[in-house]
C-alpha cells in the first residue's frame, strides 16, 4: 500500500470510529435508566469499600470500581451515567481493527470495525450503565496482546499490556475466562509443535500471573455464587446448545429489537459469512485459529456451564462479539476470491441488516426496556401531598431511589421481616391508610415471583376504590382511593340487569350525587354470578355528558382485578368499588354512569337484558344521573 493510500485507509479508520461514537452518543437518554442500571449506579454511589466488597454483586468488581469514579466526576444523569458506556464501545472499534489487521490483514480488519461500529447489539450495551461492553473491549484487547506477545516474545510492553487487559478482562465478567482458555488452547499447542520451550515458559508464567491476581476474588465472592448456583443437568442436551448458540448469534447478528422472524433472516448472511470464514482458516498461522477459538470456545463453555447457572441471556457471550465480527468480515472477504462483486454485496448485506436492527433500537417503543421514570413523572404531577405509595418488590428500590417523587412517603412490599400473608402486613396496610387518603400501587417485575396471590391488590380493592391502572413496560401502576362508596353490603340503589345471561348487576351505591369537575366520585357495583362464567371480562364505568361524551373512566377486572369472573362461583355476590376522577374539563350539568362488561382481546360487550321483562337493553346498564356542579 503507497503512502497516499495508507492515509486514506487510516482515514477512512477514523471516520468509522467517528461513526462508532456517534451511534453511541445519538438518542442516549432516550430510555430511562432501567432496573439493573440503577442497580449499577446506586452500588457505585456507596463508599468505595462496599462498592468492591465481595456480595455486593454477582459480577466482578472492576466495572462498579470505574464507575464509582466516574459518577464523582460527572454525576448521574442518564447521559452521563451512559457516556461511560459509550466511550468504552467506541474504544472496542480500533481495538477490533488492530485485531483484525494482525491476524487478517487490513481489509477484513477494516470492514470488521465498520460491522463493530453499526453493530445494533454492541450500541445497544454502549448505552446501558452495564458492564458488558468493558468486558467486550477487554477481552479483544486481551485477544490482540496474545497475538502481539506470541509474535514478539520478548516485548515487555506486549506482555504487560496482555497481562493488564487479560486480568481486567476476568474482574469484569467471568466469561472472560472462557476467552483465557480460548487463548491457551491456541498457543500452547502451537508453542508445544514448535519447541519454543522460552516462550512456552513465558506464556505459562503469564498464566499463572493471571491466576495468582485472582485469587483475592475467588476468595471473597465463592460463598456467594455457591449459593446462586443450582445443578440442572437434563440442561446438557442438544436442544439447548442449539438454543444458546441460535440466540448468541441472532443477537450479534441483528440486535435485540427486530421481529423474531426479521432477526432470522438478518442473521442469514451473517451465518453464512462466519462459515466461509471458517472455512477460509485452513492456515498454518496460529492468529486466525485465536480468533476462530474467541468465538467458538466460549460458546461450547456457555452450554456447559448452563445447568449450574440460574438462566441464560445472550449479552453474556456479548465479549464473542469482536470475533463474530472479525470472521463474518473474513468470510466476506473470502467470497470475493470466487467473484470480487460478491464480496461488496455480502458486505453490503450485513451493513444493511445492522442498519434496520439500529433502525428498530432507535425508534421502536415496543423494545424500550423500561418506563419507570416516565411512571414516577406521572405520580409526581398527579400526585397529592398526602398521597402514598406502597412498592411492592423490594428489588425496585435503587431504581425507585434514582426517580423518587418528591415529598410522598413510600412503603416496601413485603417486609424482609415477614411474608405478604403475615397478619403484620394487614396491620401496617391499615396504618398507613389512615394516615393517607389515596395510595399509589407499584408493581415491580413479575408479581408471580414476590405477591402469586395478588395481596396487596386485594387488600388495597377491599378497602379502597380503584381509581387508576397502567401499565409501564418494567412495571405497572395503580391509584386506590382508600374509601368506598359503600361502608357494608347494604345496596343503596338496587337495580336488576343481566349481562349475557351469566352475570347480574344487583344494584351499586354512590358517595355522592354532585360533583365538581376535578374531584372524584366513589362507585361500588354489586354482582352476583347467575351460571359459571368461563370468560375473564373487564368492568368498564363511564360518567357521560349529554354529548355521551366520557367525563371520567376507569376499566379493571373486578375487585381491583384480584377477583377475575372465570372465578366466580354460581351465586356469589361480588361488591366491587370503582373511583372515577371527573375530567377538570367537564361541563356542568347532568351526567350519566354507564357500566358493563368487556372481553379485553375483542372489545366486545356483553349485552344486557331487563331479567324480568326479557327486553334486552343493548350492551350497558344506565345507573342514576350525576349532577356535575360548577366549582
Amino acid at each position: 500500500m503507497t503512502g497516499a493510500h495508507a492515509r486514506r485507509f487510516y482515514l477512512g479508520i477514523l471516520l468509522v470510529v467517528l461513526l462508532a461514537f456517534g451511534l453511541r452518543l445519538y438518542a442516549i437518554d432516550r430510555q430511562d435508566i432501567w432496573g439493573d442500571e440503577a442497580f449499577s449506579i446506586w452500588l457505585s454511589s456507596q463508599p468505595l469499600p462496599q462498592v468492591v466488597a465481595g456480595g455486593a454483586d454477582t459480577h466482578p468488581p472492576l466495572y462498579p470500581f470505574l464507575l464509582y469514579l466516574w459518577l464523582r466526576l460527572v454525576g448521574s444523569s442518564p447521559l452521563a451515567v451512559r457516556f461511560l458506556s459509550a466511550v468504552i464501545g467506541t474504544l472496542t472499534v480500533p481495538v477490533v481493527y488492530l485485531l483484525g489487521h494482525r491476524a487478517f490483514g487490513l481489509a477484513t480488519g477494516g470492514l470488521a470495525a465498520l460491522l463493530v461500529a453499526v453493530s445494533p447489539v454492541l450500541t445497544y450495551y454502549s448505552q446501558e450503565t452495564r458492564m458488558y461492553g468493558l468486558g467486550t473491549l477487554l477481552t479483544a484487547a486481551s485477544v490482540y496482546w496474545a497475538m502481539r506477545a506470541f509474535q514478539r516474545p520478548r516485548s515487555i510492553g506486549a506482555w504487560s499490556a496482555y497481562l493488564l487487559t487479560t486480568l481486567g478482562s476476568a474482574y469484569t465478567h467471568y466469561y472472560g475466562f472462557f476467552v483465557i482458555l480460548a487463548e491457551n488452547l491456541v498457543i500452547i499447542p502451537f508453542l508445544l509443535c514448535r519447541r519454543r520451550w522460552s516462550d512456552l515458559g513465558r506464556w505459562l508464567a503469564a498464566q499463572g500471573t493471571i491466576a495468582l491476581a485472582y485469587l483475592p476474588w475467588i476468595a471473597v465472592q465463592s460463598g456467594f455464587l455457591s449459593g446462586k448456583a443450582s445443578a440442572r443437568f437434563e440442561k446438557w442436551d442438544l436442544s439447548t446448545a442449539l438454543r444458546i448458540a441460535g440466540q448468541t448469534f441472532t443477537t450479534l447478528s441483528a440486535g435485540l429489537a427486530v421481529p423474531s422472524a426479521a432477526a432470522w433472516v438478518i442473521s442469514l448472511p451473517f451465518l453464512m459469512a462466519v462459515v466461509a470464514g471458517l472455512l477460509a482458516l485452513f492456515r498454518r498461522q496460529p492468529e486466525p485459529w485465536l480468533v476462530a477459538a474467541y468465538l467458538t470456545l466460549p460458546l461450547l463453555l456457555a452450554w456447559a456451564v448452563n445447568p449450574f447457572m440460574p438462566f441464560f441471556y445472550a449479552r453474556y457471550l456479548l465479549l464473542v462479539a469482536p470475533a463474530f465480527y472479525l470472521l463474518a468480515a473474513w468470510g466476506v472477504m473470502a467470497w470475493g476470491r470466487l467473484w470480487r462483486p460478491v464480496s461488496a454485496v455480502g458486505a453490503l448485506l450485513l451493513l444493511v441488516g445492522s442498519g434496520y436492527g439500529l433502525r428498530g433500537y432507535y425508534t421502536d417503543d415496543a423494545y424500550l426496556k423500561g418506563r419507570y421514570g416516565q411512571m414516577m413523572a406521572y405520580v409526581q404531577a398527579n400526585a397529592r401531598p398526602d398521597d402514598g405509595l406502597i412498592l411492592a418488590n423490594q428489588l425496585q428500590r435503587p431504581l425507585f431511589e434514582y426517580y423518587r417523587p418528591n415529598g410522598l412517603d413510600a412503603y416496601f412490599f413485603p417486609r424482609y421481616e415477614y411474608p405478604l400473608g403475615d397478619p403484620r402486613t394487614a396491620r401496617e396496610l391499615a396504618t398507613i391508610a389512615t394516615s393517607h387518603p389515596r395510595l399509589w400501587l407499584v408493581r415491580f417485575g413479575n408479581p408471580a415471583e414476590y405477591d402469586s396471590g395478588g395481596y396487596l391488590s386485594r387488600w388495597l380493592a377491599t378497602h379502597g376504590s380503584k381509581g387508576y391502572f397502567g401499565g409501564w413496560v418494567d412495571a405497572d401502576l395503580s391509584l386506590y382511593v382508600m374509601t368506598a362508596a359503600a361502608a357494608d353490603d347494604t345496596i343503596q340503589h338496587p337495580l336488576h340487569a343481566d349481562l349475557g345471561d351469566q352475570v347480574r348487576l344487583l344494584g351499586y351505591a354512590l358517595s355522592a350525587e354532585c360533583v365538581a369537575p376535578g374531584d372524584t366520585l366513589l362507585l361500588t357495583l354489586y354482582w352476583q354470578a347467575l351460571s359459571p362464567v368461563a370468560e375473564r371480562y373487564t368492568v368498564f364505568t363511564h360518567l357521560l355528558d349529554a354529548s355521551e361524551q366520557i367525563q371520567a373512566q376507569m376499566d379493571s377486572e373486578p375487585q381491583g382485578g384480584t377477583l377475575p369472573t372465570d372465578r366466580w362461583t354460581v351465586g356469589q355476590v361480588v361488591q366491587d368499588n370503582y373511583a372515577l376522577t371527573v375530567s377538570a374539563d367537564a361541563t356542568p350539568g347532568p351526567h350519566v354512569l354507564e357500566v358493563g362488561m368487556y372481553l379485553l382481546e375483542t372489545l366486545e360487550r356483553l349485552p344486557v337484558r331487563d331479567p324480568d321483562s326479557g327486553a334486552p337493553l343493548g350492551d350497558r346498564a344506565l345507573l342514576d344521573s350525576v349532577e356535575v356542579v360548577a366549582p
